[in-house]
């Protein structure tokens, strides 16, 4: 079982170019998304990223899924935000309400957040997990930190299989027929992934150990950079930079 994802990504039209390229692209997005006060811009940052996905081939699908999780917290937050302590112009119960400027400082906030998720999960639904692991390692990131994330990742696999199986053999039993056995079912799952989890992670921890440790593992080949997608994400992110600081000036 794999994260959906990362299915994703081993499909997507962007599959074969440099992660380097990538990289620069949707960290130029999520750092104008993170630093812009301009509610316009923040949109387009947005927009830009649902159109590159598009291009790439990233199915609607798994856009809006990786998107809702996000979206949920994001809202909440933002309902936060809004609801001030006080008689609002806009909203009024009791002892809280909403005024005009909690109002927009909740929408900016959302509108920011929202799209430097969007720029995030368009590099993860265009690049693998093994690319990103590989290029931390090329741009000397820490090895200790890039073996706690490639372990963490392998982790989840063990995880997602183990969860799968037991849940497998459940359901042939008919341990989901009924409300009462679901319940039970799902407590029997819980404490049985946990410790198929544990016994499967160690045994991952023995083998690398015996490989010398995850940098032991080969690395994906490097690809060559492509200059005309570089100058095309460059002068997007460019762009969109100085309408953002144009707006803040204004």
């Amino acid at each position: 079982m794999r994260p959906t994802l990362d299915d994703a990504a081993w499909s997507s039209r962007w599959r074969t170019r440099s992660t380097l390229e990538k990289s620069l692209l949707c960290l130029g997005l999520l750092l104008v998304a993170a630093t812009t006060t301009s509610l316009v811009v923040a949109g387009l940052v947005g927009v830009c990223a649902v159109g590159l996905a598009a291009l790439a081939r990233v199915p609607a699908g798994v856009w809006l899924r990786a998107m809702l999780g996000p979206a949920v917290f994001v809202g909440i937050g933002a309902v936060t935000i809004a609801v001030t302590l006080g008689p609002g112009d806009l909203w009024s119960l009791g002892p809280i309400g909403v005024d005009e400027g909690s109002a927009s400082r909740a929408v900016l906030v959302a509108a920011r957040a929202l799209a430097a998720t969007s720029a995030m999960v368009l590099l993860a639904a265009t690049t693998p997990m093994v690319d990103l692991l590989a290029g931390l390692r090329r741009a000397r990131v820490p090895e200790v930190a890039v073996d706690i994330a490639a372990v963490t990742y392998r982790m989840i696999f063990a995880l997602l299989d183990a969860a799968s199986a037991i849940r497998a053999a459940q359901a042939g039993r008919l341990g989901y027929a009924s409300g009462q056995a679901a319940r039970r079912s799902v407590g029997q799952l819980c404490a049985a992934v946990l410790v198929a989890a544990w016994d499967k992670a160690r045994r991952l921890e023995d083998g690398l150990a015996g490989r010398g440790g995850v940098a032991a593992v080969p690395l994906v080949p490097a690809r060559s950079v492509s200059t005309p997608f570089v100058l095309a994400a460059g002068g997007l992110v460019l762009g969109l930079a100085g309408l953002s600081l144009r707006a803040g000036l204004a």
